[in-house]
């Protein structure tokens, strides 16, 4: 064989490895969003009632993973946020805490804002929050519905206590401790 071959035969096998690993990736994606295989201890589920905010998603399992889904936009327009990070265990462990301690369990199951019609909170941009733990002796789930922020989100003042101080607690997880990892448009 000459030098010319084997070069012509190189590049050829070269070709068809580059083309073959292609095709595996294509067929067998890499997971992007690395989901325990346990439930999650803490969860967080919101409803906006105003237009382009989709449902929300807070999930935080005991290894101190945190996931956040987002969804946001209109109808066919809609974008699904995918956001991760992690806890510390001295900073679960607080969190976990304040939840033993703050008089969480002693809360009724469900809430609703009294000072606004439906139709008031669907203009101003009411919520419908549902906090939940699952943790060792601590089972309880909280939904609060129709409560309105006067800063965009960040609080809700007129959730029972301790109900709005744990939800500042997780938008603040949020906010610091989480990275967008992946976006994908919803189709319907």
């Amino acid at each position: 064989m000459t030098g010319r071959m084997k070069l012509y035969i190189g590049l050829l096998v070269l070709a068809l490895v580059i083309i073959g690993g292609g095709l595996w990736f294509l067929f067998n994606p890499v997971s992007i969003i690395d989901i325990p295989d346990a439930e999650p201890i803490i969860t967080m589920h919101n409803s906006y009632r105003t237009i382009g905010q989709g449902p929300n998603h807070l999930y935080i399992y005991q290894d101190g993973a945190v996931i956040y889904v987002k969804q946001k936009g209109i109808a066919t327009d809609s974008i699904k946020t995918w956001s991760t990070g992690k806890l510390q265990k001295v900073e679960l462990d607080e969190l976990l805490d304040f939840f033993k301690h703050s008089g969480f369990t002693a809360l009724d199951g469900i809430y609703q804002f009294a000072g606004e019609s439906v139709e008031g909170a669907t203009k101003m941009g009411g919520m419908s929050c549902a906090i939940s733990i699952d943790y060792e002796d601590l089972q309880k789930t909280v939904h609060a519905d129709w409560y309105l922020s006067p800063d965009g989100g960040i609080t809700y003042p007129d959730m029972p206590y301790p109900l709005n101080e744990i939800y500042k607690k997780l938008k603040q997880i949020i906010d610091s401790k989480t990275e967008e990892v992946y976006r994908e448009p919803i189709k319907d």
